[in-house]
């Protein structure tokens, strides 16, 4: 009933929020930069059928790591941006990480599988119901979206709603998935 709900009202809220989602503020970041990126420790998180992954599965890959919650608007807005990006440079080697940061519930499981199987989202939903790699990357609001470049290191942390399509956010993409 929640999730249903929750899902309803999203609806209401999409238009207006994702008319008014900002780009990212990737053009403070200078791709030339590489020598002082942070390597990121190795991390598990558990996907929907309870198979742990780790970052280090994703090595050479650009990934854009998302904390999200079901209860976060926002969240549910942006997710879907995450989605066009993702079929776009798919096969050049960008992946998408959404982690669900809800308590270990049921209900917060069942959301974010109805909201997947609804959405059709081309990338997988993650969980860390006790929020140490949340912690790791001292996520205090949602969402908070991180940028890792293809040897795991970071290259930008944003915080809040963005719109992943934007034209400066397409071309940093593209200068990272031109990184060896």
């Amino acid at each position: 009933m929640v999730a249903a709900v929750a899902l309803a009202s999203l609806g209401a809220l999409k238009k207006y929020f994702r008319q008014n989602l900002p780009a990212p503020e990737v053009a403070m970041v200078d791709p030339d930069d590489v020598a002082n990126r942070t390597p990121i420790q190795d991390f598990s998180v558990t996907d929907a059928s309870g198979a742990q992954k780790k970052l280090s599965d994703f090595k050479g890959n650009v990934v854009i790591l998302s904390f999200w919650a079901s209860w976060c608007t926002p969240c549910l807005v942006e997710l879907p941006t995450f989605a066009e990006i993702q079929k776009r440079f798919e096969a050049r080697g960008l992946k998408i990480l959404a982690v669900n940061v809800d308590d270990d519930s049921e209900e917060g499981k069942r959301f974010a599988r109805e909201f997947w199987a609804k959405k059709e989202f081309p990338f997988g939903n993650f969980f860390d119901p006790q929020k140490s790699v949340a912690q790791q990357f001292e996520v205090d609001m949602l969402p908070s979206n991180f940028v890792i470049d293809r040897a795991g290191r970071l290259v930008f942390s944003g915080f809040g709603a963005n719109d992943w399509n934007s034209g400066e956010t397409i071309e940093f993409i593209e200068q990272l998935l031109q990184e060896k």
